[in-house]
């Protein structure tokens, strides 16, 4: 068997087997490592074996313009910093990612100090936010009956997220709350457009809502029976 395609060729076919790697790759800092990593393979095979000045220089262009963006992102995470408030909401439910696309995300929300009264959401009807409760309670209601309280360190909304996208019941806030709002507007061209921190976001609620249900079936577990 002829060998020499594979020999000669040698940093060429390496330069392709990098790029692939790097499309496997889920965290971008990797990705554009590999990126690297195959285009330094492709100047190595078009400079030296084969003489392509063009296709070494495009290929040294591109390690460039992925150095500058791992500079980029290393500078983007090392910069970021984060409120107690922040930090008690990362370390709660936000703990994937990097700081930087923390940081990203929790920019594109706001913090807001919310009287007794605020509606947040309504039965049937698609809310405006996915709510975050730092502090204060907001109480669930169906039908005009109360059927739940939200405590503090919950997220509100975030069934609306799936499925048809309106919200379950009717919930409003109780004491004086202070939250983090997101509009699900941003939400919805942030699943398109930016996933990796939608990935967050739909890993935190889903925590949330895993810890929900666990305290639901504590609650019924604990309440008497009657007879």
């Amino acid at each position: 068997m002829d060998l020499t395609f594979l020999t000669d060729g040698f940093f060429g076919h390496l330069s392709y087997i990098l790029l692939i790697v790097s499309s496997l790759m889920r965290r971008m800092f990797w990705l554009r490592l590999f990126v690297m990593g195959s285009a330094i393979a492709g100047i190595i095979f078009d400079w030296f074996m084969i003489g392509n000045v063009v296709g070494a220089f495009w290929q040294a262009l591109l390690v460039l313009v992925n150095v500058v963006q791992i500079v980029l992102l290393w500078t983007r995470d090392h910069r970021a910093k984060f409120s107690d408030e922040e930090k008690h909401m990362i370390e709660t439910w936000l703990t994937g990612g990097t700081p930087g696309a923390r940081r990203l995300l929790l920019d594109m929300g706001r913090w807001e100090t919310l009287a007794p009264g605020e509606v947040l959401t309504e039965e049937g009807v698609r809310p405006r936010f996915l709510t975050y409760i730092v502090s204060g309670a907001a109480v669930v209601t169906s039908d005009g009956s109360e059927v739940a309280r939200v405590a503090p360190d919950h997220f509100i909304g975030e069934m609306s997220l799936m499925g048809d996208g309106l919200a379950t019941a009717d919930v409003s806030v109780s004491d004086t709350a202070r939250v983090w709002q997101i509009e699900r507007n941003k939400l919805d061209r942030m699943k398109v457009n930016q996933p990796h921190l939608y990935g967050l976001i739909e890993a935190g609620t889903a925590l949330n809502l895993r810890a929900k249900v666990i305290h639901g079936n504590q609650r019924t577990k604990q309440s008497p029976t009657a007879a």
